[in-house]
């Protein structure tokens, strides 16, 4: 019997590292093309793995990571942009991973911004930088119906990244975000929407679910929406000609609110058009996900506090309470 079990076993042994030589192999020993690979702050080996294996520079994602145990590299890996190819084998990949592409551009881009803002964001950068190859212009062109597309968030480039380059990595991420936030197809558009107008419209990331409920239940009975940064979208597109420029007019006037746009809320009724914004994920899955309570008015005082109304006459006296206007 204890000899079976020791032939058993070594048998088993053989098998597995048979699988695991095969598994650590190069996904191709051919010339392939080098893959700019990003692992961001926080990421574990799990989602590396996973991410290496979506980006077929791994044959097996379990494979991967016994290397990465047997290396011991797994607290050595470094947030940053690496230069891959899937003709590395595993422990190749391991070990590049633990010494980032040492010249990188560190880009954080916020919520809630246009795709101008956006351009000008990386402009900025870029332009400290000798021998880069962004082009404003070329980014213009490329990112012109991808508003709301462009994932906010903190992001590592190297010099020669092309506005290409960059707008591939953006998008990927808003992918990666709707993905994983269960976004249909069918739901995204209306999603990005709503979730554009939060990140102009909400205080705090609390806030955002309430609001959301609020214009979800005005869209529902066709009531318009009225929000002013739909006005100072609509308006900004029309007053700013270069990418420096203050897209977001502060104080929108009666006359403002009368701008004939199909971004204006407080004439058309429904949602805009397009995104007025690039969202983060927390607007995404506030959009996706709205509290719908009773209220259909909000808001801010000059301390930035929300207020809700489920009446006009409770929103008009909030109006006269809390910004001092419009008393009776």
């Amino acid at each position: 019997m204890l000899k079976r079990f020791f032939t058993a076993l070594t048998l088993l042994t053989i098998l597995f590292f048979a699988w695991y030589f095969q598994s650590v192999q190069p996904v191709t020993r051919s010339e392939s093309p080098i893959v700019d690979f990003e692992v961001k702050p926080g990421m574990g080996v799990d989602r590396i793995a996973n991410d290496l294996s979506g980006a077929r520079l791994i044959r097996s994602r379990v494979g991967f990571k016994i290397t990465v145990i047997r290396l011991g590299v797994a607290n050595k890996i470094q947030a940053g942009l690496f230069k891959l190819s899937p003709a590395m084998n595993a422990t190749e990949l391991a070990e590049a991973l633990t010494h980032a592409y040492a010249r990188q551009i560190r880009i954080t881009i916020p919520e809630g911004l246009r795709a101008e803002e956006i351009n000008f964001i990386l402009e900025k950068n870029f332009s400290q930088v000798k021998n880069n190859r962004f082009s404003p212009t070329d980014f213009a062109r490329q990112i012109h119906n991808l508003e709301g597309h462009l994932f906010p968030d903190t992001y590592d480039f190297i010099p020669e990244a092309s506005a290409s380059d960059i707008v591939k990595r953006l998008t990927g991420r808003f992918n990666d975000v709707v993905s994983d936030l269960n976004i249909s197809t069918e739901d995204l558009p209306r999603t990005l929407i709503l979730a554009s107008l939060l990140e102009r419209e909400a205080a705090s990331l609390e806030e955002m679910p309430l609001v959301a409920g609020v214009i979800t239940k005005r869209l529902k009975i066709g009531m318009a929406l009225q929000i002013d940064a739909t006005i100072q979208y609509a308006l900004g597109s029309v007053r700013c000609k270069q990418i420096d420029c203050d897209w977001w007019k502060k104080n929108l006037t009666r006359e403002d609110l009368k701008t004939i746009s199909a971004y204006n809320t407080y004439l058309n009724p429904g949602l805009p058009p397009t995104p007025i914004a690039n969202p983060g994920k927390e607007a995404l899955s506030a959009a996706a996900h709205p509290v719908i309570g009773t209220a259909f008015y909000y808001l801010h005082d000059s301390a930035g506090k929300i207020h809700f109304a489920d009446t006009l006459p409770q929103h008009n006296q909030n109006i006269c309470t809390y910004l001092k206007k419009d008393c009776k």
